[in-house]
């Protein structure tokens, strides 16, 4: 699988600082510096965003463009993987957000939000439809006709 954007690309959406991840100072764990934070996108989160685009839009961009992968599915991975960034961002501080003075909810982690899915839309995969007829065997018709004469009723 090739990466579709790069870690420059994905931290310019972020908007976040490797440093700000580490949830240990001496020694920095888990990144040491800025390469082991674009090894952990190449390798882990960019691939991530990517298997959750293709599952939304029922394909393999890899297989279905072998010659680029279009630039606006390639901003929306930049995008779901920086939203993946910020998700361990709000899990480092802790699973709950506060709402006004009283209501405490879970910060919702949808990688894909419904503005990106409806970005894809163009790019999603549609299944053939069915064409439905009025044609009916005698025991359709008769079971439709008359439920009681199903013989799973009896």
């Amino acid at each position: 699988m090739t990466t579709w954007v790069s870690p420059a690309v994905v931290r310019s959406y972020a908007l976040v600082k490797w440093d700000s991840l580490n949830y240990a100072t001496s020694p920095p764990a888990p990144f040491a510096n800025e390469s082991d934070f674009d090894t952990f996108l190449i390798d882990h989160l960019i691939p991530s965003a990517q298997a959750h685009i293709n599952a939304h839009c029922k394909r393999d961009f890899d297989v279905d463009y072998p010659t680029g992968i279009p630039e606006a599915v390639r901003d929306v991975c930049g995008r779901a993987t920086a939203n993946m960034i910020q998700y361990l961002v709000m899990n480092k501080m802790g699973p709950l957000i506060r709402v006004g003075d009283y209501r405490v909810s879970m910060a919702v982690q949808d990688v894909l939000t419904p503005e990106l899915q409806a970005l894809l839309i163009p790019w999603r995969k549609r299944t053939s439809k069915v064409i439905s007829t009025p044609y009916k065997t005698k025991e359709l018709d008769d079971t439709w006709e008359y439920p009681e004469k199903d013989p799973f009723l009896l």
